[in-house]
C-alpha cells in the first residue's frame, strides 16, 4: 500500500497547482464578452472615453467589450454593481473621483467601501477642468469674475452635472477660495447644463474641457482659466488659475479603471497590458487630447494614492462649504 505524502508536500503541491491555474486563467483572459460599467449618463466625457477604451480593448483582445451605462445617485449605482460582481475581470468600472472620493464625502450612507470593495487597476488618463462663463456676462478674466460675483452677491449661478459631481465641487471650490456667494443649479448630466450655459440660463460652469470645447469653439462659452498647474494644449491662450492669481483653485481630475475586490495580480496585469496597447497609439492620444484628456497610464498603486488624497480633500471641502445632498 503506497505511503501518504507528508503534509508539507501536499500543501506545496496545492500551492503550485493554484498558482498554475491562476496563470492559465489570466493568460486565457478574455474568453467571453467583458462588461465595462460607466456609472454616468450617455454623452458624458466618461462615456465618450469609456467607449473609446472599450473599442481599443476589443481590438486588442478580440472579444466584445460592452459599455453598460448604469447612472444614478452620483454614479454610486453603477459603481456598486461592480463592487458586488465576481472578481474575474469580466465586469470592470471606468469612473472618476465622483464615485470614489466625492460620494463618500457627501453621502451619509454608501452601498460600498470605495477602498476595500474595489481593485484599482489603472489610471489611464487625467483630465482638464475649465472655468467658462456665458458670453453675455461682462467678464473676461477670472479676477473680473470674482469681482463681479462680489459686487452681485447671490445673483450669479453655476451649473453642474448634478450634486456630488466634479463640476459641482469645482464650483464649491471656487466659491470657498474666492469668498463669493453663487447659486448652484444641478442638472442630470453635464450636457444639459452646458446647453443652458450657452443661452445664459446659468452663468458659470467648472466643467470638463471635453464637454465645453464645442461651445467654446462656437463662441457659446467663454473660457477664463484652466484649473490645472499647466496650460492646456487645446487652449494655449487661456491662463491657469495660478497665473490668474488663484493658485488655491487648482483642481486636478482623473479617470480610473477599477474591478471588484480580490482580482488576481496576473489578471490585473493582463488588463493593464490591453489598456497600454490600445491607448498609447498616436491616434488615440490625439482623440483623447481633443477631449481635454492626457494619456498617462499610471498603475493601480498610483490610482490608489490619488484616491486617498482626493477623499481627504473632498471631505475637508464638504465640511468647509457645508455641502449637503438636497
Amino acid at each position: 500500500m503506497p505511503r501518504a505524502l507528508p503534509t508539507f508536500l501536499l500543501i506545496a503541491a496545492l500551492f503550485l497547482a493554484t498558482g498554475a491555474a491562476a496563470q492559465t486563467g489570466a493568460s486565457a483572459f478574455p474568453s467571453r464578452p467583458i462588461r465595462l460599467v460607466d456609472p454616468f449618463p450617455p454623452g458624458s466625457v466618461v462615456d465618450v472615453i469609456g467607449r473609446l477604451v472599450a473599442a481599443q480593448l476589443q481590438q486588442a483582445w478580440g472579444q466584445p467589450v460592452i459599455v453598460d451605462n448604469r447612472s444614478g445617485a452620483g454614479g454610486t449605482i453603477g459603481a456598486d454593481a461592480v463592487a458586488k460582481a465576481a472578481p474575474d475581470g469580466y465586469t470592470l468600472l471606468i469612473t472618476t473621483s465622483s464615485t470614489h472620493a466625492i460620494a463618500p464625502a457627501i453621502r451619509k450612507q454608501m452601498p460600498y467601501d470605495a477602498i476595500k470593495d474595489f481593485t484599482p487597476i489603472a489610471l489611464p488618463v487625467r483630465g482638464t477642468v475649465v472655468v467658462v462663463v456665458y458670453p453675455g456676462l461682462p467678464v473676461h478674466s477670472l479676477a473680473e469674475l470674482v469681482r463681479y460675483a462680489k459686487d452681485h452677491p447671490g445673483k450669479l449661478s453655476y451649473g453642474s452635472a448634478g450634486i456630488g459631481t466634479i463640476s459641482h465641487f469645482g464650483g464649491e471650490l471656487f466659491a470657498a477660495r474666492a469668498g463669493v456667494d453663487v447659486l448652484h443649479v444641478p442638472y442630470r448630466g453635464g450636457a444639459p447644463a452646458a446647453s443652458d450655459l450657452a443661452i445664459g440660463t446659468v452663468h458659470i460652469m467648472f466643467d470638463s474641457l471635453g464637454t465645453q470645447m464645442p461651445n467654446i469653439r462656437a463662441g457659446k462659452a467663454r473660457p477664463l482659466a484652466v484649473m490645472l498647474p499647466q496650460r492646456s494644449p487645446q487652449l494655449p491662450d487661456v491662463p491657469t488659475v495660478a497665473e490668474a492669481g488663484f493658485a488655491s483653485m487648482e483642481f486636478a481630475t482623473w479617470i480610473g479603471m477599477f474591478g471588484p475586490a480580490g482580482m488576481p495580480k496576473e489578471l490585473v496585469a493582463r488588463i493593464v497590458e490591453g489598456l497600454r496597447q490600445g491607448l498609447t497609439t498616436p491616434d488615440v492620444r490625439e482623440k483623447l487630447a481633443a477631449l481635454g484628456q492626457t494619456v498617462v497610464m499610471d498603475d493601480g498603486a498610483t490610482l490608489m494614492k490619488y484616491l486617498v488624497a482626493d477623499q481627504k480633500r473632498y471631505a475637508e471641502l464638504v465640511r468647509q462649504a457645508r455641502i449637503e445632498l438636497q
